[in-house]
């Protein structure tokens, strides 16, 4: 197989903060409620002009301006669940803003495992396509699709892109394993985006809670078994960021340290595909890793799906 690696993340946020106190003054609730139930402080709002392939759009400028002119990608799949246009597609819609050509362009929808679903699939293409450089770009706008009245779920969202770019050219953080998969038995269970009464978002969130915290372990344990790995090497885990409560169940269930459960819903809420992007550059940026650390991207949602995947570092 060919050695395919992460050699950079872009993202991007709305300068718009949306804090706890701010929804106070919208809706029958209260800081201490959405904190002590999400883990959420603030989460970001795009403006009306802005759609969610500009926020991906932006999101990729910062990625590749981190790397050499001759990184241009040759594959560009978008994951996004809110696009704001059925045709032309995402991908093309980013391309387009960036004067990206020559290059396969497609979306692909997972909701929340978005970004690693794409990031499997981009790295599958690459093992039997022959492409050296393939962009995967989120850009979510959830704030579309939120009801500002429901204050179970309007204290959950917020809007920003993200970008990775994988490459073959002697790339320092190696991709080693995926897995991808879904229950759709549970597709009901988080909705958005449907006709009439279906168009805000709405989950069952106790279901949704148990599906999670259950996948999120079982898929830490599936890639500590691939990789060989004992509770001795050093992982980390950045999870899509639903809710904090989530987190540190599992990080309590699989003994993993707080520092290595890397976590910043407070800022940004829940960010759909982009989350797990978004944790990603922020705990790069601080150095949180060292050399032949693992890092374990985990995604899960609507579906219900879920995705995962191994780098060393």
């Amino acid at each position: 197989m060919r050695k395919i690696g992460l050699v950079a993340v872009g993202t991007y946020v709305p300068e718009k903060k949306l804090t706890n106190s701010d929804l106070e003054k919208m809706v029958d609730t209260s800081d201490e409620w959405i904190t002590t139930r999400t883990g959420i402080k603030e989460r970001r709002i795009a403006p009306d002009d802005m759609h969610a392939s500009d926020l991906a759009a932006k999101a990729v400028a910062d990625c590749l301006a981190q790397v050499p002119n001759h990184y241009r990608p040759q594959l560009l799949i978008a994951a996004t669940s809110t696009a704001e246009k059925c045709v032309p597609n995402q991908a093309s819609l980013v391309a387009q803003k960036l004067n990206l050509t020559n290059l396969a362009a497609f979306d692909l929808n997972a909701a929340c495992s978005g970004l690693v679903y794409a990031l499997a699939v981009g790295w599958s293409l690459m093992q039997t396509g022959g492409y050296d450089h393939t962009l995967i770009a989120a850009g979510e706008k959830l704030s579309r699709f939120v009801n500002y009245k429901d204050r179970t779920t309007c204290v959950l969202f917020g809007d920003a892109g993200a970008a990775l770019l994988l490459s073959a050219e002697e790339p320092e953080h190696e991709i080693l394993a995926v897995e991808l998969g879904a229950d759709p038995s549970g597709a009901d269970l988080v909705v958005m985006g449907g006709l009439n009464d279906e168009f805000y978002f709405r989950q069952d969130g106790r279901n949704v809670f148990k599906f999670a915290v259950e996948k999120m372990g079982n898929l830490i344990d599936r890639l500590k078994d691939r990789l060989g790995l004992t509770d001795n090497d050093r992982y980390f885990v950045i999870p899509h960021q639903a809710n904090s409560r989530i987190l540190e169940a599992v990080a309590r269930n699989k003994g993993i340290p707080e520092e290595r459960m890397i976590s910043n819903i407070a800022k940004y809420g829940n960010t759909s595909a982009a989350s797990i992007g978004l944790a990603l550059k922020e705990a790069w940026a601080e150095k949180r890793f060292k050399k032949g650390d693992y890092l374990f991207l985990i995604g899960f949602g609507g579906g219900l799906s879920w995705a995962a995947a191994a780098v060393r570092w």
